[in-house]
């Protein structure tokens, strides 16, 4: 029992060092505040659908609090600003909060966090307006949208196989916490078709056609759903097209794949210690009282079995 309860707390100890003193990451040029690599890419946030029933209400001195969950559906966004752009605008949040709450605004500004377009990504904001019936409202967390007003990722190549009924290529995309979906759109007999897949770490796509595909009737789109996109690429030919992206926007991408070493400062590294040694203790006085326990119980069974021999 000694030795066991002096392994566990040697683990519990030496387990921040092991997991935290190497720790590397990907610098990104989204830094949303969620982490989207085990959700995702069928799921965009033009693909959900926006109701109130996410929103959490609470009533304080005549004034309604409203909450939205925005780190559990990030892809959400409630008003969309483009990069370097005015961010004084409230009517995609006037227009949204109208269709999934109801409310009708009269005026509405920032309470926190106000909204900031200098990086491309899904970021959330604090508002505060009042109704036409003049009931003040706080809406906490809700989630906006800054895309750049030009491309940032791009298709460098499409191969058409219109017999094996399969388009595939390459997009050059920077990194992002969210999967790039490439969308294909072609007509078939005066039809109108869309499928999509996904694209691989290495850029690498590809698509097998529900339909018939005709050249110069087909084009592709690309996006992350969090701001990164590519222009549409228009499908012309059969067989390779290679397609020139600038050097300049190459180091851009390149740049946002650079693997750095997080900043771990010595306080959080302390921090985290000093929490693994609290628990080790915590741990330790369970298996302790425990052992007391054990043997309180042994010793009325003696106790008992004395008893009964005497009798």
């Amino acid at each position: 029992m000694k030795k066991m309860m002096v392994i566990v707390g040697l683990l519990l100890i030496c387990l921040p060092t092991i997991c935290y003193g190497e720790d590397t990451g990907e610098s990104s040029t989204n830094e949303s505040s969620f982490d989207a690599s085990h959700e995702l890419s069928h799921q965009y946030a033009r693909k959900q659908t926006l109701n109130g029933k996410t929103t959490k209400i609470k009533k304080k001195k005549e004034e309604i609090y409203l909450e939205f969950p925005f780190k559990n559906r990030p892809y959400v966004s409630f008003s969309e600003f483009v990069l370097y752009g005015p961010t004084n605008g409230y009517a995609g949040f006037i227009e949204t909060i109208f269709y999934r709450d109801k409310i009708k605004i009269r005026d509405m500004y920032y309470e926190n966090d106000p909204v900031k377009t200098d990086k491309i990504g899904m970021y959330s904001t604090d508002l505060c307006f009042t109704s036409e019936e003049g009931v003040i409202y706080h809406y906490k967390n809700v989630p906006y949208l800054v895309s750049s007003d030009k491309p940032t990722a791009f298709f460098s190549e499409i191969n058409f196989d219109k017999e094996n009924k399969k388009i595939s290529g390459e997009l050059k995309m920077p990194a992002s916490k969210n999967t790039y979906q490439i969308e294909l759109f072609y007509t078939d007999n005066n039809e109108y078709h869309y499928q999509e897949t996904s694209v691989d770490k290495k850029g690498q796509f590809s698509i097998d056609l529900n339909r018939e595909g005709i050249e110069g009737e087909m084009y592709l789109r690309a996006s992350d759903g969090l701001g990164n996109y590519a222009d549409a690429s228009d499908i012309l030919k059969e067989g390779s097209s290679r397609y020139h992206v600038q050097p300049n926007e190459l180091k851009t991408i390149e740049d946002s794949y650079k693997v750095i070493k997080n900043k771990n400062t010595l306080l959080d590294l302390v921090a985290r210690i000093l929490a693994r040694v609290l628990s080790a203790i915590i741990v330790l006085l369970t298996l302790l009282r425990l052992r007391v326990l054990l043997k309180r119980r042994k010793r009325r069974k003696r106790r008992r079995r004395l008893r009964k021999n005497r009798e």
